[in-house]
């Protein structure tokens, strides 16, 4: 098993990922405001919202692309603010844009990313050995990215994330734009990630992605956690995921 994570404080906080008061403003307009959650480790945990709710603006401040105005995010029992470049060795981070380097083959783009690890060259070869054969690569190991079909890149994208044995992989709407079969062999193996003991925090704008996969959420509008819990409780009156989010997007 490939999956050993590493478990940044574990004995020490309940909360792999601590949120508070985040704030963040662009040229007077408010993209987060004062948002507090937290995420328990082993958790699949999930953010939703409509366009321009804040989303892209909470994941490129975690992924330490945006500074906020105000507030603090913790991971384990570090600071984001202080301890970036230690944090992001327990992290796995897949943007929502492909960022493959197309001219290398599936192999080759994940032994130079180990690199920025420091992963030994056997370490990093018995590492992607099992990425690929845990996200059926294997007989795509030495074609080129850029001949890959997109669902085949996107399982690329988080095969590469997770080269570091991460304890909390944060993943921006990974199944956007790929067709049913695709997303269900994501969902699939996400969900064994997440069994081997991996954290997961990921947005989708897809309702039935959500309802599948995530066990707590937070629905974002305006900048604002409007919604926020187990997904059985927020789904508790029967109301449908996407009912209750129509309803918040009116407003």
């Amino acid at each position: 098993m490939f999956i050993i994570p590493n478990n940044i404080s574990k004995m020490i906080k309940d909360y792999i990922l601590t949120v508070k008061d985040l704030t963040k403003n662009f040229d007077g307009f408010k993209a987060l405001s004062n948002i507090t959650f937290n995420i328990k480790y082993g958790d699949f945990f999930g953010l939703i919202g409509p366009n321009g709710a804040g989303k892209s603006t909470l994941l490129k401040i975690l992924y330490g692309i945006v500074i906020p105005d105000s507030g603090s995010i913790g991971i384990g029992d570090l600071n984001l603010k202080y301890y970036y470049k230690k944090i992001k060795y327990n992290l796995g981070i897949v943007p929502q844009d492909d960022n493959l380097d197309g001219d290398l083959s599936v192999y080759e783009n994940l032994l130079i990313y180990s690199m920025y690890f420091g992963i030994p060259k056997k370490e990093s070869s018995r590492r992607s050995a099992e990425l690929l054969n845990f996200f059926n690569l294997n007989d795509k190991k030495y074609s080129k990215v850029a001949d890959l079909s997109g669902g085949l890149r996107r399982r690329l994208m988080i095969a590469r994330a997770l080269i570091n044995n991460p304890s909390l992989i944060i993943l921006d709407e990974p199944t956007s734009g790929l067709d049913p079969e695709y997303r269900q062999n994501i969902w699939n193996k996400l969900k064994a990630l997440n069994e081997k003991g991996v954290t997961i925090f990921m947005s989708t704008h897809y309702m039935e992605e959500a309802e599948r996969l995530f066990k707590n959420m937070i629905i974002l509008n305006h900048g604002n956690i409007v919604l926020s819990g187990a997904i059985k409780d927020i789904t508790l009156n029967k109301k449908s995921l996407e009912e209750i989010f129509l309803d918040i997007a009116k407003n």
